[in-house]
């Protein structure tokens, strides 16, 4: 096939120059639009950014605080479990000397009289008993009860003397007795505070 140009040189370069322009022009308005939208875009990606961040912010607000109320309340319960577990230490090693009292006195037979009675439960032995009788039989079921009693143990006799009472005119025998604590009361039960541990 034959191509003829019948058009002039300067006006087929001014033709070619024309579609150049124009194609420039597309291009530049292409990229000026390009512009505007990714601008018109990130203007409401903007807005929609900064909700999200403050909801988010807002959202760790919150579980910061809920995390800082859940740790004072969680060091509070140890507080508590620790006072429980301290009380429940202290109890178990006090002594209800109403109810060892009582089981001292209730062993005790009728004749028997205390005359001194010396308690101290830190030292062994924890009790040291003076007492009367007018038999030596009667110190024996003393000594004999106090042994099968869940509260004493190690009951031993310390000294015996055989003396005469002035206004009675009978004669009585004094005894001392030395036994420990084996139970500081009859029920030692302290239930402690559950909580985080």
């Amino acid at each position: 096939m034959i191509n003829i140009n019948l058009l002039p040189s300067e006006l087929k370069l001014q033709k070619i120059q024309t579609k150049r322009y124009a194609a420039l022009i597309s291009v530049c308005i292409v990229v000026v639009v390009f512009f505007i939208m990714l601008g018109i875009i990130a203007s409401a990606g903007k807005g929609t950014i900064e909700e999200n961040l403050a909801a988010t912010k807002g959202a760790i607000d919150k579980n910061t605080s809920q995390t800082d109320e859940s740790k004072s309340l969680q060091e509070m319960a140890l507080l508590i479990n620790d006072r429980a577990r301290s009380f429940s230490e202290t109890n178990k090693k006090r002594a209800i000397w109403s109810q060892i009292l009582t089981e001292l006195s209730a062993s005790a037979p009728t004749n028997v009289q205390f005359d001194n009675v010396v308690c101290n439960a830190e030292k062994s032995p924890n009790f040291t008993l003076q007492g009367n009788t007018t038999t030596e039989r009667d110190i024996i079921k003393f000594k004999e009860k106090l042994e099968t009693s869940p509260f004493f143990k190690n009951v031993a006799f310390k000294s015996s003397s055989l003396s005469q009472d002035q206004e009675s005119k009978t004669e009585k025998v004094k005894f001392t007795l030395e036994f420990d604590l084996e139970k500081l009361s009859s029920s030692t039960s302290v239930k402690g505070v559950q909580g985080y541990r």
